[in-house]
């Protein structure tokens, strides 16, 4: 295992800091926050009742970039933690493998390899 150098306590320190980082930021790139402030907006008729449409347009355009954020998150979080797991396993072949499917799964949003391979972090 010449080629890494990992300390897993460090990496653990990060992820723990990450998680509750990425769940407050699921929780808020939600449908229905977005669209309760649409609705919020549509009491001043003529004054604000544009602004629900135009927010829409917006979110519409920005939807993929807010996905690639989460995809890129969630899967930096995986590949990572289960890239430490197969180094304290010695499993050098798994960690270039969790490595090459994070770098994919962070464009692609498919997590399957890691459903189907990997280790779930807690």
């Amino acid at each position: 295992m010449s080629r890494w150098q990992i300390d897993p306590s460090e990496i653990t320190t990060v992820l723990e800091g990450v998680v509750p980082q990425k769940e407050q930021l699921e929780g808020e790139l939600t449908e229905e926050k977005f669209a309760g402030i649409g609705e919020g907006l549509t009491w001043g008729s003529m004054i604000t009742g544009v602004v629900p449409n135009a927010l829409s347009l917006l979110l519409s355009d920005q939807s993929a970039a807010l996905s690639n954020v989460v995809n890129r998150v969630n899967a930096g979080v995986l590949g990572v933690s289960n890239a430490t797991i197969a180094y304290n396993n010695g499993q050098e072949d798994m960690l270039g493998n969790f490595q090459r499917e994070m770098l994919e799964a962070s464009v692609d949003g498919d997590f399957s390899y890691f459903e189907a391979n990997g280790h779930r972090p807690e």
